[in-house]
């Protein structure tokens, strides 16, 4: 693919997924009754390959919608009309969802000739919750139809990621950390926290992420016109036009990838490569024990400990503890921490500093979809911060 033709098509993707990082609420309004809040709407809608469509091709519509509720393009058909124009006259088609996110196709009812075509037409989003969408622009149609799929080059790389788990059971602690519940308002949702010492946990939850790069050797006008799709063990990961593309799993699995002629509907796929199938990597991957002692060489002052909840079961017991390992001395009864993170309180991010890193979820998007880890185990990304935090007291 010509580089300058490849950097646009990409670019034009990344514009629109970036995009989504606007519509998140921010703190202020996350948790707000809002009239709009759960109703789906189009943000931007723009075509991919304007610059050169084959003439058994299709025109892509790329769009950014927000919606809690991950339903069909098809559902927005009735919304969207699109008028196509060669030299003043209309050219017979229709739009079509391909069932991939954020994509719809006008697709011409017959061969479309070479030259140049104007577009109008408009997406109606529901008032008051979005906005009237304009389409004016023109399309180029290239003098030869789509060339012929072949399995793509695929390179990979994988990068394993093994966070200590955090629970009242797997911590270990020194330096008078005794670990609590924090409860934070938006979303609300709870976490173990402590406010000074450090603790490290006995458990760890190992994900392996693999980065795959696709490279295509198809002329522009064919190439935008082609989806490429993971497929993780055989299943689908929904497709994209991305051509770097990632997938974490907490156990071995195999990746290949799919392309798929939007417009023709022909397929073709990799041979598929497996990843952390070594017995080295795999002992790492999902729920297993690890050693916290070198962490706790590294960061404590004092000798180490494990403690029972309480009876309330939202803290440690500080009067019901143990030494760590169990044949250590004690050097000294661990003291309870500061309850100085009262509501509205503050807290450090890293362990050492008394703050268990930040949980998977949304922060305040306010968007409850389930993760993929196990309650308390830390996961590589997260799109936002918890808000307010309180200690739970008695």
């Amino acid at each position: 693919m010509p580089l300058a033709h490849a950097s646009s098509l990409q670019a034009t993707t990344l514009a629109l997924a970036g995009a989504a990082a606007a519509l998140l609420p921010d703190d202020a309004e996350a948790c707000t009754p809002d009239e709009c809040a759960g109703v789906d709407v189009w943000r931007e809608l723009a075509p991919l390959n304007a610059a050169a469509i084959p003439t058994d091709g299709v025109l892509v519509l790329y769009g950014l919608r927000y919606s809690v509720v991950l339903d069909s393009e098809a559902d927005w058909l009735d919304a969207i009309t699109v008028t196509v124009t060669r030299d003043g006259q209309p050219i017979a088609g229709g739009v079509e969802a391909p069932g991939i996110r954020g994509v719809l196709l006008w697709r011409p009812a017959a061969p479309l000739e070479p030259g140049e075509y104007a577009v109008v037409g408009s997406l109606d989003n529901p008032e008051p919750c979005g906005t009237h969408l304009a389409l004016d622009f023109e399309f180029s149609v290239a003098a030869e139809p789509s060339e012929p799929l072949s399995p793509p080059k695929v390179d990979t790389s994988a990068v394993l990621s093994v966070r200590g788990t955090t629970t009242f059971e797997d911590l270990v602690c020194c330096d008078g950390a005794m670990p609590f519940t924090a409860v934070f308002d938006c979303p609300s949702q709870e976490r173990i926290e402590w406010s000074e010492g450090f603790c490290a946990s006995r458990q760890g939850f190992g994900v392996l992420r693999v980065d795959v790069s696709i490279t295509t050797d198809l002329p522009p006008a064919t190439d935008a016109l082609v989806v490429r799709e993971m497929l993780v063990d055989g299943e689908p990961q929904g497709g994209d036009f991305l051509d770097l593309q990632s997938v974490g799993e907490a156990k071995p699995f195999c990746t290949a990838v799919r392309l798929t002629n939007l417009a023709t509907g022909e397929v073709v796929e990799t041979e598929e490569t497996c990843h952390g199938d070594d017995p080295e990597t795999a002992a790492q991957l999902g729920i297993h024990a690890v050693d916290p002692g070198e962490a706790l060489a590294m960061q404590c002052s004092e000798s180490a400990y494990t403690c029972e909840r309480h009876e309330d079961g939202d803290r440690w017991d500080p009067a019901n503890c143990s030494p760590w390992p169990a044949d250590a001395a004690t050097g000294g009864e661990p003291t309870e921490g500061s309850s100085s993170d009262g509501p509205g309180g503050e807290s450090s991010d890293s362990a050492a500093s008394g703050g268990a890193d930040e949980p998977f979820g949304h922060g305040c998007a306010c968007d409850d979809r389930p993760s993929s880890g196990p309650p308390g185990a830390l996961v590589l990304l997260g799109l936002g911060l918890l808000r307010r935090r309180r200690r739970i007291t008695r």
